[in-house]
């Protein structure tokens, strides 16, 4: 196949005239011109090999398929976030057990946790860090059975000061009679109040913790009910 470049660039640029503009889009619209464009400058002495073209058309029809699969894709996609965030606002007013780590705390109040041990153990120690990352409360708990657990921090620091309203970090450990450490999961219960849509992915928001989906185990209704 032979095409005469200086005759396409002429006539593409006789027609768009003054108003032509650059694009750097290669979609089905600027393939079927190009393509167009070959068959209307082609050397008459030398016509379009039938073989390319057949070869070009099929391109242009693979082209054509990959943007509808691209755009039946999207829409898929679209439908699928509005399903979650539509699933997400329903669970409002609802109670949630999910993995627990970082809790807020309340003035005058309290926290508790769920700790799920996988086995006995001989001793079991609760952890407190400010928003900081400071230590601020280590309490023993003594020996617990294997199974689930309801460790409550009072609100204190060592020295037995209150400690101001908000986020801290929890973390439960337990070891065992030869003083290997025993797997604990750690679970809190709270009522979910709202949600937030914060980088595209429904969170809910229980107190002022956002807690995402993935980290909830149940969902009951509100004990607060009637």
């Amino acid at each position: 196949m032979s095409i005469d470049t200086t005759k396409v660039d002429l006539s593409m640029s006789t027609n768009q005239g003054s108003s032509a503009q650059g694009s750097d889009k290669l979609g089905k619209d600027e393939f079927l011109k190009i393509l167009t464009a070959q068959l209307a400058n082609q050397d008459p002495t030398k016509p379009m090999d039938s073989n390319a073209f057949v070869a070009q058309l099929a391109q242009f029809s693979a082209l054509e398929q990959q943007q509808n699969t691209n755009d039946t894709l999207s829409q898929m996609l679209l439908m699928q976030q509005s399903a979650s965030e539509t699933t997400a606002v329903s669970l409002v007013g609802k109670d949630a057990l999910y993995d627990a780590h970082q809790m807020d705390l309340t003035s005058g109040g309290n926290i508790t946790v769920n700790a799920t041990l996988a086995s006995d153990a001989t001793d079991v120690t609760m952890e407190v860090d400010d928003a900081d990352g400071n230590p601020i409360r280590h309490q023993h708990f003594g020996a617990m059975n294997a199974g689930n657990n309801a460790l409550t921090w009072d609100g204190k620091n060592d020295n037995g000061a209150v400690q101001a309203p908000g986020s801290y970090t929890i973390s439960v450990s337990a070891t065992d009679i030869s003083g290997k450490s025993v797997t604990v999961a750690q679970q809190a219960r709270g009522h979910i109040t709202g949600v937030t849509f914060a980088g595209g992915t429904p969170q809910l928001l229980i107190g002022n913790t956002s807690i995402p989906i993935s980290d909830v185990h149940t969902i009951t209704e509100s004990s607060n009910s009637k």
